[in-house]
């Protein structure tokens, strides 16, 4: 079967601002943004949650065009310029965020040379969840975990379950790697953890041949490319085998 298309976005800038960031790929300009989403709408897509998405419940209808739209970080710019977009089209996304840095500030990209941004406080995360957005974990701190220890690697992603249970009163169903990094040691600690499915990413063509529950492939949506490129992307994304795998859930 084919998985249901599942976008990664990142940060939102205004067009007039200037970039400061070391990956402006990531950024996206709030009218480019509401672009892809009117064309989505326009299209007869409709976002459905991930578990949703991955179901094979005959309870759970699903709209014939169904698509998951993702958003890593959990920044304040999503907040003030992404939430207004996805709501006046009638969307909802699946917000990842660092359970350990929540009101602060996204830090973990120093050694990178990339800038901090504002993240949303848990207020703010709260009322997302409330309105419909679906919240799962980005790890505790975000710290890439194919160079961590097993335990510290451990640490991050039972930690931040933890967290966002307490925090929102549901545990949530899914996650997704740091910068799309993993192992298969990481796939098992999210299942144990009791994850539903763990999120990564497209990096080159080879990623495009299958998907699984414990490392879903997004396609990463770039602020700069035009609406051909955009809908380029819909269109493999609509291409990626889902290899099911039998879990003891």
């Amino acid at each position: 079967m084919m998985q249901v298309p599942i976008l990664m976005y990142h940060w939102f800038r205004p067009a007039h601002r200037i970039s400061v960031s070391r990956s402006p790929q990531l950024e996206i300009a709030p009218e480019f943004f509401e672009h892809q989403i009117r064309c989505l709408h326009e299209r007869g897509y409709r976002s459905v949650s991930l578990n949703a998405a991955l179901s094979d419940e005959p309870a759970i209808v699903r709209p014939p065009r169904s698509i998951v739209l993702t958003i890593d970080d959990g920044t304040l710019d999503f907040w003030t310029f992404g939430r207004p977009i996805l709501e006046k089209y009638g969307f909802t996304a699946l917000i990842f965020v660092v359970t350990g840095c929540v009101g602060t500030e996204s830090r973990w990209d120093r050694h990178l040379y990339e800038p901090p941004r504002p993240l949303m406080t848990w207020d703010q995360i709260i009322n997302l969840h409330r309105a419909g957005f679906e919240i799962g974990s980005h790890t505790h701190t975000h710290r890439n975990l194919t160079e961590l220890d097993d335990r510290t690697a451990w640490s991050e992603i039972a930690d931040s379950k933890k967290v966002l249970t307490e925090k929102l009163g549901v545990s949530p169903k899914f996650i997704a790697y740091p910068r799309g990094l993993y192992h298969a040691t990481h796939k098992e600690m999210a299942r144990k953890a009791g994850y539903l499915g763990a999120c990564a990413v497209v990096f080159r063509w080879k990623d495009l041949a299958h998907s699984d529950i414990f490392e879903l492939k997004r396609m990463t949506i770039k602020g700069a490319e035009s609406m051909m490129r955009f809908k380029m992307r819909l269109a493999l994304s609509r291409m990626i085998p889902l290899r099911r795998l039998r879990t003891p859930w």
